[in-house]
C-alpha cells in the first residue's frame, strides 16, 4: 500500500507542472555575445557573476521582449542571458543567470543553480533545477555595448519604483488554497497594503477552514527602513505544524488531497509575533542575524484513534495509520511568552553552495508555572560539484531542548515519507530531534532519452530519530534512487533491523 500511495503522490505531484508559464514566442533578433564584469560593485553578487564569466560559458543578448529556450535547447555550459525575462524549456548542463526574470517551464533542467539578477524566478514544480534558486531583487548590472557583441556589465542599486497603495494578490485576492487532514480545504482571502512606496507592507487575510468550520483572522506587517534591515510581524488564529520542513505546503496539499499522505501533525493557536533582522553582506555570502519575540495561546484540534470523520482524499482515507484518519497527538496547550533570537547564513563559495538557519526560543511565561525551558531549531543544506557531472548535496534538521519540560505543541516528528522511509509515519516525536540525509548523484550520461535526458543514480544515506528529553538509538536508511526527468524509484533499508525496508514509485524534482 505504501508503494501505491508513494505512485499516487507522484501522479498528484505532476498536477503541479499546470502552474507553468504562458507560451511566448522567440524574439527574431537574439544575440551571441561576450560579457565581463567591469564593476562587480559590494557584496557577493558581483563576485559570483564575475566566477561565472571567467568559467566556460554562453552569453546571450536578446531583444527587449526576452527569450524563450525552447524544449531543442541543450546548452553545455553555464548559460548567462543579459536581459530578461528568459524562459526555459530545455536543459541548462551549467549555472543558468539572468539580469531580469528568470522563468523555468515544465520539463526544464538547470544542472547548476538557477539564478536571478535584479529579477524573480517564476518556478514550475515540473522543472528541475539540482544547485540552489538563487533571487537578487535589489541588485542589478547595468548592460553596457563596448563593441559589436562585447558587453561591459556593471553595478547598480535599483531605485523602488511606485506600487500601487492596495492590490489584490492571487486571484482578485484569493491566495492559493491549502489542504491538509485536520483543516481540510483552508482557503484565504484579503488586499495587499502598500504603504512608502512598498517600504511597508500589510497582509490582511480571513481564512476559511472547511472541516472545521473556522474563520480565523490574521495580519503580516512588513517594514523595511533601510535596504538590510526587515522587520516583520504577525497576528494570527491559525493551524499550526512543527513539520512544515518535511514538505512544502503545496506539496502536502496535493498528497493530502489525492493520496491522502499528510506528513504534519498540528495543533490550534492564537500567536503574535515580530522580529528584526540584519543582513551583513560579504565577498562569499550572507549573514544575517535576528531578534524577537512571540507570545501564543495553544489548544489541541486532537483525533483519537475511533475517530470516523477526516477530509475527503482520492485515497487514504479510511487509513488510520498513515492516511487521513491518522491520530493526530493532543498537545499541552496554555500561554507561552517568549524572547526569540538567531542566524541565517547563506554561503556562495565558487561551486559550494550552502544555508542554515539556527533559532533559540526562550520563554519568560510557560503554562501552569513550570520550570523555563530553552530550545533551539536548526536547518541547513549544503550542495556542491564533485567529479565531472557528479554532484553531492546533504539536508539536516535539529531541535534541541534544555531546562524544564518542554510543552507538547513544540515536540517535532520524524518518521516515513521525506524523513526515514523504514519508519511509520512521524513514528517518533519529542523535544530533541535529529535528522540528516546525504545524496550522491551520478548522471548517467551515456544513456540518453528524447525529452527525458539522461537518468540519475543517487546514493543515499539517512539517519535520525526523536524523543523526549533524550535522543533514541538513531535509525540508519541506506539506499538508491534512480531518476529519469522527474520519476523516481526509490528503494532503501535499514541495515541494523533485517527485514525492514521501503520501495516507492513517485514524482519529484531533489
Amino acid at each position: 500500500m505504501r508503494a501505491a500511495r508513494g505512485f499516487a503522490s507522484g501522479a498528484a505531484l505532476a498536477l503541479l507542472g499546470l502552474t507553468g508559464v504562458a507560451h511566448a514566442q522567440r524574439p527574431a533578433d537574439t544575440t551571441r555575445a561576450a560579457a565581463y564584469v567591469r564593476d562587480a560593485g559590494p557584496g557577493v553578487v558581483g563576485r559570483l557573476l564575475r566566477e561565472a564569466l571567467a568559467r566556460p560559458n554562453v552569453v546571450v543578448m536578446p531583444a527587449d521582449t526576452g527569450i524563450v529556450l525552447g524544449r531543442g535547447t541543450d546548452v553545455a555550459t553555464t548559460l548567462v542571458v543579459l536581459r530578461g525575462p528568459a524562459r526555459l524549456e530545455g536543459r541548462v548542463r551549467g549555472d543558468f543567470i539572468v539580469l531580469g526574470d528568470l522563468v523555468l517551464r515544465p520539463g526544464a533542467v538547470v544542472e547548476g543553480r538557477a539564478i536571478a539578477i535584479g529579477g524573480e524566478i517564476l518556478n514550475s514544480s515540473l522543472a528541475a533545477v539540482r544547485g540552489e534558486r538563487l533571487v537578487f531583487r535589489d541588485v542589478g548590472f547595468a548592460v553596457a555595448a563596448e563593441r559589436p557583441e562585447t558587453y561591459a556589465l556593471d553595478y547598480r542599486s535599483l531605485e523602488r519604483h511606485p506600487v500601487p497603495i492596495v492590490s489584490l494578490p492571487g486571484a482578485f485576492g484569493v491566495r492559493p488554497p491549502g489542504y491538509d487532514r485536520i483543516d481540510g480545504l483552508s482557503i484565504a482571502l484579503g488586499p495587499e497594503i502598500a504603504l512608502d512606496t512598498g517600504r511597508v507592507l500589510i497582509d490582511p487575510t480571513v481564512t476559511y477552514r472547511s472541516h472545521l468550520g473556522a474563520v480565523d483572522p490574521a495580519v503580516d506587517v512588513t517594514w523595511q527602513p533601510r535596504r538590510r534591515v526587515t522587520v516583520t510581524a504577525r497576528a494570527a488564529r491559525e493551524t499550526r505544524t512543527d513539520e512544515a520542513w518535511i514538505r512544502g505546503d503545496l506539496v502536502n496539499a496535493v498528497t493530502s488531497f489525492f493520496a491522502g499522505s499528510d506528513v504534519r501533525n498540528y495543533h490550534r493557536v492564537d500567536r503574535g509575533e515580530a522580529t528584526i533582522a540584519r543582513e551583513w553582506e560579504t565577498t562569499s555570502g550572507y549573514v544575517t542575524p535576528f531578534i524577537g519575540g512571540l507570545a501564543e495561546r495553544a489548544w489541541s484540534v486532537a483525533r483519537d484513534s475511533s475517530a470516523r470523520s477526516a477530509p475527503y482524499s482520492v485515497l487514504g482515507r479510511t487509513d488510520r495509520e498513515e492516511g487521513m484518519l491518522r491520530p493526530n497527538p493532543a498537545v499541552s496547550g496554555g500561554r507561552i511568552v517568549s524572547a526569540l533570537g538567531g542566524v541565517r547564513l547563506r554561503v556562495l563559495a565558487g561551486p559550494v553552495v550552502a544555508a542554515a538557519t539556527v533559532r533559540a526560543e526562550v520563554p519568560f511565561g510557560v503554562p501552569d508555572g513550570a520550570r523555563r525551558f530553552v530550545q533551539f531549531t536548526g536547518d541547513g543544506q549544503i550542495a556542491f560539484p564533485t567529479f565531472r557531472t557528479q554532484h553531492f548535496d546533504a539536508f539536516a534538521h535539529f531541535v534541541g531542548s534544555s531546562g524544564g519540560p518542554v510543552p507538547s505543541q513544540r515536540y517535532a516528528y520524524v518518521g516515513g515519507s521525506g524523513t526515514i522511509p523504514t519508519m511509520g509515519l512521524l513514528e517518533q516525536g519529542g523535544d530533541e530531534l535529529l535528522w540528516l540525509e546525504s545524496r550522491y548523484a551520478i548522471p548517467v550520461t551515456a544513456i540518453r532519452l528524447p525529452f527525458a535526458g539522461s537518468p540519475t543514480v543517487t546514493l543515499r544515506h539517512i539517519v535520525g530519530g526523536a524523543g523526549v528529553s533524550r535522543l533514541p538509538d538513531l535509525t540508519q536508511n541506506v539506499g538508491i534512487r534512480l531518476a529519469l526527468a522527474a520519476l523516481r524509484i526509490d528503494y532503501v533499508i535499514d541495515p541494523a533491523h533485517t527485514g525492514r525496508h521501503d520501495f516507492g514509485v513517485g514524482v519529484g524534482l531533489r
